[in-house]
């Protein structure tokens, strides 16, 4: 099988012969910032899955990691920056992070989007949360695919996959 027949195009769209891992994504805007709300199709995700994930995306996509946080649910978000930059900029190298929390955050710079990107994962749920300047919600589902999918650098980066099938 050729490159060409692993892709399908539609509305102009490169798909992947795959099933998204998107189940629903809500848009709000305030002022020149986008929230993009991800529900995820697949079971939730723990603590080891966000910190690797964070840890992934610094190394993937995101440079000039501005901030890193984690939070608790009756408190506000604490911000570790500088001890994250303390541990060689890995999450699983920081101490504060070796305790479960109800949040974790990363912002930077995105290289694919080439614009600022802050990621939130949010403990035991199917939630994910992106704040951006982007005002794309075709090219913010190609990201959030190629975040899930951990695809970035490959021919599957930024690439839609097929919706799920209605049942």
């Amino acid at each position: 099988m050729g490159l060409f027949d692993k892709f399908k195009k539609k509305n102009n769209e490169e798909y992947i012969d795959d099933v998204t891992y998107i189940r629903d994504i809500k848009h709000i805007q305030s002022g020149p910032w986008h929230q993009y709300d991800v529900l995820l199709a697949a079971q939730g995700y723990g603590w080891d899955y966000m910190i690797s994930s964070a840890d992934y995306m610094a190394a993937a996509d995101l440079e000039n990691i501005s901030q890193v946080t984690s939070g608790f649910i009756d408190s506000e978000d604490t911000d570790i920056t500088e001890l994250y930059k303390k541990s060689n900029c890995k999450c699983s190298e920081t101490e504060e992070l070796k305790n479960e929390a109800a949040s974790l955050s990363v912002a930077g710079i995105s290289k694919t989007l080439k614009a600022p990107m802050k990621i939130v994962w949010f403990n035991q749920t199917q939630v994910l949360r992106f704040f951006t300047i982007v005002d794309d919600e075709t090219l913010i589902k190609k990201y959030i695919e190629t975040v899930i999918r951990r695809t970035f650098g490959t021919n599957d980066a930024m690439k839609l996959a097929k919706p799920i099938p209605k049942q």
